[in-house]
């Protein structure tokens, strides 16, 4: 065999180039494939399907321009058709625009129970995690009593007390949500107390509430905020049940557990008064989940 053809193995100091990695040009980082995936259809269909919604709740005109709560002298009970989407109800409202229009107050009433949920739960998870000791322990065991009363039947007590409304159940819902959001709080807070860069910041001279907003709440919202998306479709479902049961916005007043609640009585006769409305709910809450579910998954 000639010295040309002869296989020369590599020197002890030279690396054979990996399988699969370029021979120049260097190594491909790891995980660019990862970031730059795309989402998934059902996340772009879950956003379209939010995305509609917030616009049927901040411009409903542009949905439809039938009147929500009177209905004139159109006939009433009539089908779904072109010109009545959803149909009419039992007084001759276009069903379609009372869903429309009620979105607002749904999202709404949503967004306040998230946003209590969120602020106040996320307060006792912070200082119950950076604190520990007896402060942990009693604030704690005021979230497992939370956490000990069925969601519904803490909302209805809630509810009662408070009086009849959007914005009250909507706060009731909230309450019933701090547990969700203290407990998650208070776990992520545990672990970033323990990082090397929070005890670094305490040594370099913090103080405790420096440490808690610069360091430890900006790493623990991202948990945090997952969960308030989650938690946006769980309170749609609980204010619309809330409506439906008669402890929400009075009539004639749009909103979707209301609307629903409306056309029970004509199941047999009207499907489409409690059906489609439904349908629209389901729609909005798993979209919510959906999202929520993806934005966990990328905080991760």
């Amino acid at each position: 065999m000639s010295a040309s053809t002869a296989h020369t193995p590599p020197s002890a100091g030279t690396a054979a180039p990996a399988s699969g990695t370029p021979a120049h040009g260097g190594a491909r980082p790891a995980g660019l494939g990862t970031r730059l995936r795309l989402p998934r259809i059902t996340t772009l269909i879950a956003a379209v399907v939010l995305g509609v919604t917030i616009l049927w709740a901040l411009v409903p005109g542009l949905f439809t321009g039938h009147n929500p709560i009177d209905g004139g002298e159109t006939a009433s009970l009539l089908a779904p058709s072109a010109e009545h989407w959803f149909g009419t109800d039992q007084i001759g409202r276009d069903v379609y625009s009372r869903v429309v229009h009620g979105a607002s107050r749904s999202l709404l009433a949503a967004l306040i129970a998230v946003a209590v949920g969120l602020v106040v739960g996320s307060a006792i998870g912070l200082i119950a995690g950076s604190r520990g000791g007896w402060v942990s322990d009693v604030l704690m065991r005021i979230v497992d009593v939370l956490l000990s009363i069925p969601a519904l039947l803490l909302t209805l007590t809630i509810v009662i007390v408070l009086g009849f409304g959007t914005v009250n159940a909507a706060i009731a819902v909230g309450i019933a949500a701090i547990a969700q959001f203290a407990r998650l709080a208070r776990a992520q807070t545990v672990t970033i107390m323990q990082a090397d860069y929070v005890q670094a910041a305490y040594g370099s001279g913090g103080t405790y509430w420096s440490v808690l907003f610069r360091h430890v709440l900006p790493n623990a919202v991202s948990a945090v905020l997952a969960l308030a998306v989650l938690q946006i479709g769980s309170a749609i479902l609980q204010i619309s049940t809330l409506g439906f049961l008669g402890y929400g916005t009075p009539a004639p007043a749009p909103e979707w557990g209301l609307i629903i609640a409306e056309g029970r009585n004509f199941v047999a006769t009207a499907w489409w008064l409690t059906v489609l409305p439904g349908l629209i709910v389901m729609a909005v809450v798993v979209s919510t989940h959906r999202l929520g579910t993806a934005l966990r998954e990328a905080a991760q």
